[in-house]
């Protein structure tokens, strides 16, 4: 009887694909833990019929199981390069041996690692982009971009999209993997040099107060940039951003969905002040439900509309509006962050580790609360109090600032409320939002082509 070597039977270690369950249950656990909650609070005080929880619930289970999902993805790419990193340093090890090349032992490491994992990526995009999943999303994506475009949007011809919309199919599902991939290895790159940077200056005693502000300052700018970018797309360009994205800013901003409809129809030239164009009906409707004069619902005669009407029944005052905006967006937040810091800190339970909970839920609903009220504040303040103190009615008139000009201030202050977080995580949350800003950039979409 043959007896195995033992080197084989140490690779052929069931430790082996342990990498492989760990990201799968991970990846399945980060897919269906949030759309679970979402289907149990959507649940939650509504006339409850099991069937359709059940139908819901099999769907949830079901999609993230499919070979194409995010879990297999996960489990495909740790796997593979777990896995490959075997054969590969062998042959490594051989080439280097054969051509003679004096190689350290670090890049005998660092080379299998980067190429197993380039190998394990090329395998697992094909199949995260197989065509029978991507037409079944193309196809629900048609329904839902409906039905979000009816209420929201309006194209750049000013006609509110209605029925027979037919989105193109997406160019797969990995732009924002890819996106998100390329911005964590170029934060690492950047943050690898950088530090490298700082060392030798200063231990040189050449670290100026310079270095140390761009230090400081380099992650809240990324963090502000991208924001922007990602408030303005939600404004004026929401089909580049995922639908997911779109309905979790709205559910946060706490706008009525008509004044966005309005702004847009301003931007592309048709809802116009001193006037009649047909747009007034949308705005009066809104009087009436906030007890407004119906004459402000009027863009020939109102001009501009008052700021009350952006304060959605606050009252007149842009300060308490401000201030109204910053506590509901904080007692939003600290329902989402408080039981996410409970759960993260539920391992080793205590009254410390109760008490940093509660601290970083505060802190980061905070941070949320500041980012919407400075949005809402800075619109206020270019449009009706300091803008038009600073240029004149006729260099930039209302209908100038609420074609976009407004939006704008909104989206260049909102993102400087990163401040409030710890530099820790004012890194984490920069890059987070960064690819998804640079997919608002990215073509996401093409025309198919019968060959």
């Amino acid at each position: 009887m043959v007896v195995p070597d033992r080197k084989i039977l140490t690779l052929l270690n069931v430790s082996l694909f342990k990498p492989v369950l760990r990201a799968y249950a991970s990846a399945y656990g980060a897919t269906t833990g949030p759309r679970l909650l979402s289907l149990v609070l959507s649940s939650y005080g509504k006339a409850f019929r099991f069937h359709v929880f059940l139908r819901h619930l099999r769907q949830i289970f079901g999609e993230s199981l499919e070979l194409n999902g995010f879990p297999a993805i996960c489990g495909t790419l740790a796997g593979g390069y777990t896995i490959l990193q075997i054969p590969l340093r062998f042959w490594f090890n051989l080439a280097t041996q054969k051509c003679g090349w004096n190689v350290s032992r670090q890049s005998k490491i660092i080379g299998p690692r980067f190429l197993a994992a380039a190998l394990a990526a090329w395998i697992s995009f094909p199949l995260f982009n197989r065509i029978p999943e991507l037409e079944k999303q193309v196809a629900s994506r048609g329904e839902a971009v409906e039905e979000f475009v009816t209420d929201m949007d309006t194209s750049k011809d000013g006609n509110t999209k209605q029925g027979g919309c037919q989105p193109t199919p997406l160019a797969g599902k990995t732009m924002d993997l890819t996106l998100i991939v390329a911005s964590r290895a170029l934060e690492a790159t950047i943050v690898e040099l950088w530090s490298r940077y700082k060392v030798s200056r200063t231990c040189k005693g050449k670290w100026t107060s310079v270095e140390s502000a761009i230090s400081r300052s380099a992650d809240p700018v990324v963090f502000a940039v991208s924001a922007g970018t990602v408030m303005w797309a939600w404004f004026y360009l929401p089909d580049r951003l995922p639908r997911a994205y779109n309905e979790w800013i709205a559910s946060a901003a706490q706008v009525d969905h008509r004044l966005v409809v309005i702004l847009r129809k301003a931007r592309w030239g048709k809802f116009i002040y001193g006037k009649e164009t047909g747009e007034a009906a949308l705005l009066q409707r809104m009087c009436k439900e906030y007890n407004w004069p119906l004459v402000w619902g009027n863009p020939a005669k109102t001009i501009p509309l008052p700021c009350e009407v952006v304060h959605m029944g606050t009252g007149p005052s842009c300060h308490w509006h401000a201030a109204v905006r910053f506590f509901r967006a904080f007692r939003f937040s600290l329902t989402m962050y408080l039981p996410l810091q409970l759960l993260v800190r539920a391992r080793k339970p205590s009254t410390k580790a109760f008490r940093l909970a509660l601290k970083d839920a505060i802190r980061s609903s905070a941070f949320l609360g500041a980012f919407i009220s400075l949005f809402y504040y800075s619109v206020c303040l270019s449009r009706t109090r300091i803008g038009p103190k600073i240029f004149s009615p006729e260099t930039i008139t209302p209908m100038m600032w609420d074609q976009g000009l407004c939006v704008g201030a909104g989206c260049v202050m909102c993102g400087w409320s990163i401040f409030l977080e710890t530099p820790k995580r004012r890194q984490e949350v920069a890059f987070f939002v960064a690819p998804r800003a640079a997919a608002t950039i990215f073509p996401r979409q093409y025309s198919r082509v019968v060959g």
